[in-house]
């Protein structure tokens, strides 16, 4: 796929993802229906809807932005990314797994639990990435 086409698929994305937080703002800000929940997708969608919006309409004019993505999408930093998150997602598994299993011996509400999850998951996505960087 040429840079150009990835760039255009990339703003499409970040148009949905605006559109998506944008409509579960009104959902939970106006409306008042699930306001946490809208609440937290908007939170999501917008702020990376809008980064990403920004990030490619910058790589449209620059060059050098432009190498940066032909980098990141050879073979094999996408295959570095392919493996990092298959192993990643096997360990997050088993940390859940453990979690269920020792749910009796840890008394933490589940709140407390589902954030140092979503803290977990991307730091041991990204420890893979750069393990697997500087073996491959």
């Amino acid at each position: 796929m040429s840079i150009e086409k990835y760039i255009k698929k990339e703003l499409l994305y970040s148009q949905v993802f605006i559109i998506i937080g944008l409509i579960a703002g009104i959902l939970g800000f106006i409306f008042e229906y699930q306001k946490g929940l809208m609440t937290g997708l908007t939170a999501g969608f917008l702020p990376t809807g809008i980064g990403t919006l920004v990030l490619n309409k910058f790589a449209k004019k620059k060059p050098e932005m432009k190498k940066n993505i032909e980098l990141e999408n050879e073979e094999r930093n996408i295959f570095i990314n392919t493996k990092a998150g298959h192993t990643a997602f096997w360990v997050s598994y088993w940390y859940i797994f453990a979690a269920f299993i020792l749910h009796y011996s840890l008394r933490i509400s589940l709140l407390q639990f589902l954030i140092v999850t979503i803290i977990f998951m991307p730091v041991v996505y990204f420890l893979f990435v750069v393990i697997f960087q500087k073996k491959y």
